[in-house]
């Protein structure tokens, strides 16, 4: 080990205290760790300039003392350096080479023919009341702990963090120590866990029976929403009872087919007003729509069918919608023109902002001539970039999974099916962005 002279140390010591960093001056004087300069400034700080005095013979330490030591750190809980730092001793590795030899038997003065039996008396006496110290620290500690743990915990989860933390000590020991007789505490372990136990079924079947109102589309957190309306509960016992019982949803997992309006620039591109800030507290304010494509009977081209809805962005509410054989202009403008009707009647006083991508439809000069006649602000996405129509897609990518996870033989059948979906989303489904409330519900806690 590399030993730096006493102008060395006054000299760092010095500078650190004059504001440099320790790191510069562990460059300056070659030193290897931070840790170094610290101790010669805390030893400078306590002793003054014999702190930094350098000692060229090998320091012996007696017996006694050595025990003193270790008494010392025990009964104020202090740390090896902190220790070293008390007693003026150069390593805390030294008291730390102790405490082991200690508690290994092999701490023990030089064996002397001349060594009185009262000496070995006091030797003895000195290494019982350590090991006492030791022994009553333990037990403050463990006691100390369990009165704080008592006051947000029950007896015996209290008493199950302490034997984890205190994994080394028996849990026959640490009874003692609480003073809890061994059969009331496994009495009251056993009763607690049946109490869990059948707390967990009961809850797995309220789970269960949401899950069929969702037709098994629920995932965790949107089940953990639901029940916190009535019950407080962590969602990592849901996701717990769900995994156990094999219930975990994977329908989103499913690709599900996309429908493209863009047919190159047909008429005038909108700047993109929204820049991808959909967020905002004020209903009508921003509002957006797109068309999307369902299929039934064979799945091809002659048995399909398509939709456009126009949605609120403050709280993703369906405000309208449209199911037509063919996209057209008329088709889109009929949920725009309804859902700017049910806008006006408000009587908002701010414009309203309609925002969708570059389709064909919406490059119509009709379709900008209406939104002129409402005094509404037209919004496009740039070419190819979905993302700017996120949360459109987003409502398309759950109706999917929501309606289309089956076939449907007949047009009627899969109108209908899309009928009730919108308005199961729109009034019952709650969304965790929306506090676990459902679209309607949001929209009177806004408006109220």
């Amino acid at each position: 080990m590399y030993s730096f002279d006493f102008d060395t140390k006054a000299n760092a010591v010095k500078a650190y205290l004059s504001g440099i960093g320790s790191t510069t001056l562990n460059h300056t004087y070659g030193i290897k760790s931070s840790a170094t300069i610290l101790g010669w400034v805390a030893k400078y700080k306590k002793y003054g300039s014999k702190g930094l005095v350098v000692s060229h013979t090998k320091s012996v330490y007696p017996f006694k003392y050595k025990l003193k030591v270790l008494n010392w750190m025990v009964l104020h809980h202090k740390s090896y350096p902190e220790t070293a730092l008390h007693f003026n001793i150069a390593f805390p590795a030294t008291i730390f080479y102790w405490e082991r030899k200690l508690e290994n038997g092999d701490l023990r003065p030089m064996k002397s023919k001349y060594k009185s039996h009262k000496m070995n008396d006091d030797i003895d006496s000195l290494i019982n009341q350590l090991k006492s110290c030791r022994k009553q620290n333990l037990e403050l500690r463990i006691q100390c702990r369990y009165s704080n743990l008592t006051k947000d915990y029950d007896q015996i989860d209290s008493i199950h963090r302490i034997i984890k933390e205190y994994s080394q000590v028996p849990i026959s020991r640490i009874l003692k120590i609480l003073d809890i007789p061994r059969s009331s505490y496994y009495y009251k372990k056993k009763a607690s866990l049946s109490h869990r136990d059948a707390y967990n079924l009961k809850l797995a079947h309220t789970i269960y029976k949401i899950r069929e109102i969702s037709n098994y589309k629920f995932g965790y957190r949107t089940i953990t929403g639901i029940l916190r309306n009535t019950v407080h509960i962590n969602h990592k016992r849901v996701q717990r009872i769900i995994q156990m019982y094999g219930w975990q949803c994977t329908a989103f997992s499913k690709k599900k087919r996309k429908y493209n309006s863009y047919h190159g620039q047909v008429g005038k591109i909108a700047p993109n007003v929204l820049g991808g800030n959909f967020k905002t507290k004020l209903f009508g304010r921003k509002t957006t729509t797109d068309v999307s494509e369902c299929r039934y009977g064979n799945q091809d081209i002659h048995h399909r069918i398509y939709i456009s809805p126009y949605m609120d962005l403050a709280t993703d509410e369906i405000i309208a919608f449209n199911i037509s054989n063919h996209p057209t202009v008329g088709f889109t403008l009929k949920p725009l023109i309804r859902g700017l009707n049910t806008l006006k009647k408000l009587h908002l006083p701010y414009k309203t902002i309609v925002h969708s991508d570059q389709g064909i439809q919406y490059q119509s000069h009709v379709w900008q001539d209406t939104l002129k006649n409402y005094g509404a602000i037209q919004s496009m996405s740039r070419k190819g970039r979905c993302h700017d129509n996120a949360q459109m897609e987003s409502f398309f990518h759950l109706m999917k999974v929501g309606v289309m996870d089956k076939h449907y033989q007949t047009e009627g059948q899969l109108i209908k099916a899309l009928k009730y979906w919108i308005w199961y989303y729109n009034n019952i489904r709650p969304k965790k962005k929306l506090g676990y409330k459902s679209p309607v519900e949001y929209r009177k806690f806004l408006i109220a």
